[in-house]
């Protein structure tokens, strides 16, 4: 044989090693914009899409033994062809597996049974833990951290709109290092073990689908300004038009001191004090509000309260309007015959709708009012009124306006978005437009999704106001909530003639769903009966009890809780929804300082006393086989350790609220008196198993007793508790141990020692 020189030796070497790599070397599957990226050295591969990033990664081909273990198939052997990619496994069995890519999935085969692919999926803050449309299981599950449950197989990419989907037997669990990953665990079936459904509220939940007019809404995410729901007080449904500088300074009063410590923050005046021809936005009416808007705003100020205000911008005194002594005669939208109309919800008829096509009205109106309420006044809360009635009366009228060729939507939005970069960030926006669900996405830090309501459970005729209303709107709409922006069902209101046991399904429901929280019961004493004209006023003849107002000290404030259920329930993706029924329970989900637990109100909604019951994994995904202790919040009792489901006694219109935790074998913090979420105010928690000690640090109320609720396991005896707080009292019964401290400014540090 001739022998080779070096460089053609070396040539054909070169070769021969890198056809060897070719059977084992990584290569790169792109199809739809699905990569598929394997590294046979490893035996891992990662699975990217083009709008998502990462999908999964550190995927691992595994066969499942009957004791459900895995065992990693090594030795790989990659062919690539088209937009298929075909893996042999050597050790410690030759398989094969298929991975078939489509626009929409992924379907992976595999040549022998009992396969699955285990990996991690981001699932961080921006691509969150979701159930779709078509799981409806009777109860809505909401989040407050990064969660996970046996029935949630979905991920839903805040950013682009897309749902990733694994197949329904697939495990997603919180991975214990990193919460912003989760394992994922697939079984090779037939279909797609890997889904995507693009523009998933858009054309699944139906937002365009439901809009009655040419305007589409799109998917926007939640603005950043805000972590939370708004917690505030509203004067509407106490004094309604005729509230008065005198009633807003009591209250103000009232809530500062019985509240804000509870994380109240907003102080709202809705319409009234542009009542009368010589008032108008700034000029208020002078019998009422003697010292005008921007006293009052700085004396909410002053009290540590932010000052909100109900305004519909898209109307103005027609004789004395705002920002001129007179404004042109084209500043205003009239109808055909030239006549001019009220704005919608106004104090009076004097409230006349303009022109805003006209961009003069943009730029000596609109931008002059909100500069002086919001730069000069200090206005902090918007609730941006009027239904979008605007938009209605415009196009009826258009041949009137100043330039009728602009579209109705396009002009209210640019409205709105003028008013919002004048609020800038730090300032809440509330949207009150009742047409397109989504007509004021990315514009609105939340909205209004429903009707009017009233302090009783039912209507007193047909379509009249209750808190059927504030229900139908939190649950129909919360798909929205956290997501799109705060949802607000509308006010919270708990005075009588609602009972005790409505009064607390309907706090327990506004708290664990993180809507907007704005109560509007009287915190004084109410003005005489003989102020009001309207029969809704007549029972009102006390200031809210305080056993009453504990059930608000008990849910406020707010909390970042956002919806894992992304569809509407049991309704349409319209405004002022009507679900067809409403949930058996709502499923607070919660991986916070204070551990990984559900916290579930259980309802009934008959008009007798039920009994109510729910499977922990067919109802609450939680999982198989394991055991939950439970606790209820309101009765602040222990009510057990139980595995597979409960069935309890519910009151007439009533809520039991259960806090469900995983049984671990040491004392475990259940709940505390502060907040229903029990997540509120622990700031730390820690067992030390060596030392049998429970430490935690708390944030209290000054002046308040503060309780913790222990459960403690047969095996352990309670022995001590060291606090740098006063010790009001500790007691056992039972299994349940109670510690009461005296709350205070800085934080409560506390240590439960406990004895084998």
């Amino acid at each position: 044989m001739k022998k080779l020189n070096k460089v053609t030796g070396g040539f054909l070497i070169l070769l021969l090693f890198m056809g060897i790599l070719s059977g084992c070397a990584s290569k790169k599957t792109k199809w739809n914009g699905w990569h598929i990226i394997p590294n046979a050295k490893n035996a891992v591969l990662s699975i990217t899409q083009k709008d998502l990033g990462v999908v999964v990664k550190d995927v691992h081909l595994m066969l499942q033994d009957e004791n459900g273990k895995t065992n990693p198939l090594l030795q790989w052997k990659i062919k690539e062809k088209g937009n298929q990619l075909t893996i042999i496994t050597q050790q410690p069995k030759q398989t094969t597996w298929t991975f078939t890519i489509a626009k929409r999935g992924i379907d992976i085969r595999c040549s022998v049974s009992h396969a699955v692919l285990t990996g991690l999926a981001p699932a961080s803050e921006e691509r969150i833990a979701a159930r779709a449309k078509g799981q409806d299981n009777g109860v809505i599950y909401t989040a407050l951290g990064l969660i996970s449950a046996s029935n949630i197989h979905d991920l839903f990419d805040r950013k682009t709109d897309i749902l990733i989907q694994f197949s329904p037997k697939s495990i997603l669990t919180r991975n214990k290092k990193d919460d912003k990953l989760m394992n994922l665990v697939i079984p090779v079936t037939n279909g797609n073990e890997i889904s995507i459904i693009p523009n998933y509220y858009n054309n699944v939940v139906g937002l365009s689908l439901h809009a009655k007019t040419k305007f589409k809404p799109v998917y926007k995410p939640i603005p950043q300004r805000f972590k939370t729901a708004p917690a505030g007080w509203s004067s509407w449904y106490c004094y309604y038009m005729t509230t008065t500088q005198a009633d807003m300074v009591k209250e103000t009063n009232a809530l500062a001191r019985l509240l804000k410590p509870y994380g109240l923050q907003y102080v709202q005046l809705d319409a009234c004090y542009t009542r009368g021809k010589n008032a108008n936005w700034l000029d208020w009416n002078k019998k009422a509000f003697p010292k005008g808007g921007k006293w009052l705003f700085h004396y909410i100020l002053s009290k540590g309260l932010k000052p909100g205000l109900w305004l519909n911008a898209f109307g103005d005194d027609y004789a004395k309007p705002s920002m001129a002594k007179k404004y042109p005669e084209n500043f205003f939208l009239r109808d055909k015959n030239g006549k001019l109309s009220g704005a919608c919800c106004s104090a009076d008829t004097t409230v006349v709708r303009l022109d805003f096509t006209n961009p003069e009205v943009t730029k000596k109106y609109l931008i002059p009012l909100f500069d002086t309420l919001v730069n000069n006044w200090g206005l902090k809360y918007l609730k941006a009124g009027g239904w979008g009635t605007w938009m209605n009366y415009y196009e009826k009228n258009r041949d009137q306006a100043y330039d009728s060729t602009k579209n109705s939507r396009a002009v209210y939005r640019g409205v709105l978005q003028v008013i919002r970069k004048i609020m800038g960030n730090d300032n809440y926006m509330l949207g009150c437009e009742m047409h397109e669900v989504g007509c004021g996405f990315g514009i609105f830090d939340g909205s209004r999704t429903g009707g009017d309501d009233l302090a009783q459970w039912y209507p007193s005729k047909e379509s009249s106001m209750s808190m059927q209303t504030f229900f139908s709107s939190l649950f129909g709409a919360n798909y929205l909530n956290g997501i799109c922006w705060w949802s607000d069902p509308d006010a919270v209101q708990v005075r009588p003639p609602l009972t005790m046991d409505e009064a607390k399904t309907i706090v327990t429901t506004i708290s664990l769903s993180g809507q907007a929280y704005i109560i509007s019961d009287f915190l004084t004493v109410p003005p005489p009966k003989s102020r009001f004209k309207s029969l809704i006023h007549q029972k009102i003849d006390t200031k809210l009890p305080s056993r009453r107002l504990m059930l608000y000290k008990q849910t406020l404030p707010t909390m970042p809780i956002h919806a894992v259920d992304l569809y509407p329930f049991r309704c349409k993706a319209v405004v002022c929804p009507h679900p067809s029924s409403f949930p058996k329970a709502l499923d607070m989900k919660v991986n916070a300082i204070s551990g990984t637990y559900d916290v579930t109100a259980l309802y009934n909604w008959k008009n007798t006393p039920d009994k109510k019951g729910l499977y922990f994994v067919k109802d609450l995904g939680l999982y198989a086989g394991r055991k939950y202790v439970l606790f209820d919040f309101w009765s602040k009792q222990l009510l057990g350790v139980y595995t597979d489901s409960i069935n309890l006694d519910v009151p007439a219109h009533g809520v039991r609220a259960l806090i469900i935790k995983p049984l671990t074998g040491n004392p475990l913090l259940l709940a505390t008196s502060r907040h229903i979420s029990g997540a509120y105010s622990i700031k730390k928690l820690d067992w030390n198993n060596p030392a049998h000690t429970l430490t935690g640090v708390s944030k209290t109320v000054p002046g308040a007793p503060y309780s913790i609720y222990i459960y403690v396991p047969e095996r352990f005896t309670f022995s001590n508790v060291k606090t740098n707080a006063k010790l009001v009292s500790k007691s056992i019964s039972g299994r349940l141990l109670k510690i009461t401290f005296q709350g205070q400014e800085k934080p409560v540090r506390w240590s439960l020692s406990f004895s084998l």
